[in-house]
């Protein structure tokens, strides 16, 4: 327990390293560029890759660094792409943090190589985002804010057709999630450790390489 909450006591201490927020920033701009291109399929649903620098920020500097960062990124991203009348959302916000402290909770202070053992950690990081940030907490805060104000849980399970019409509205975005997860996997099993290798030879011409 001592070791867990240490994650979030080192990451918040990198805040005061210039080299943190420099790094954090090139790739905070990565995540902008990446997710301007995000392909819509509908307003609650589009494919998007803007997690993956954002899984590096949390390898590098852990759950704070990577929660903060999530959060400046989707401001960023309403500020620059947001194409619909919805305002912003503190809701939808608050997930967007809770998806990169847990990038930062699973990969922070751990080599990731492109072993099957290293691959199956980020695997792992990716499913706990998608099944309790995109499907859980996020699809409920979509249902509620945009199309069913009135829903409520206990609904969900004494009334059928309230279940029903839910179920009707999640399928869609649980297809969508499980369909590019391998995708996502892959992806982030060429990319994250090619970032740290890159990082570490950085540090290292510097003089100050260190474990990740």
């Amino acid at each position: 327990m001592k070791s867990f909450f240490g994650l979030f006591r080192d990451s918040a201490h990198s805040l005061k390293d210039i080299r943190t927020l420099t790094t954090t920033g090139i790739l905070l701009a990565m995540a902008v560029a990446i997710r301007s291109v995000g392909i819509e399929i509908t307003p609650d649903i589009r494919i998007v890759f803007a997690f993956i620098p954002l899984c590096i920020i949390g390898l590098l500097y852990g759950p704070v660094v990577c929660g903060s960062s999530a959060l400046v990124l989707d401001l960023l991203g309403y500020i620059i792409t947001n194409r619909s009348a919805r305002a912003y959302s503190p809701q939808l916000a608050f997930v967007e943090v809770l998806a990169g402290v847990i990038y930062g909770i699973f990969l922070y202070k751990r080599s990731i190589s492109p072993v099957w053992t290293d691959v199956i950690r980020v695997a792992l990081a990716r499913l706990c985002v998608i099944v309790v940030c995109n499907l859980c907490v996020k699809s409920y805060f979509l249902y509620t804010l945009y199309t069913n104000p009135g829903f409520t849980l206990m609904g969900f399970i004494n009334d059928p057709s309230v279940r029903n019409a839910a179920i009707v509205w999640l399928t869609p975005r649980v297809v969508k999630n499980f369909t590019q997860y391998p995708v996502d996997v892959m992806l982030l099993a060429i990319a994250i450790p090619a970032a740290q290798t890159a990082y570490l030879r950085v540090r290292k011409q510097f003089g100050k390489a260190r474990d990740v």
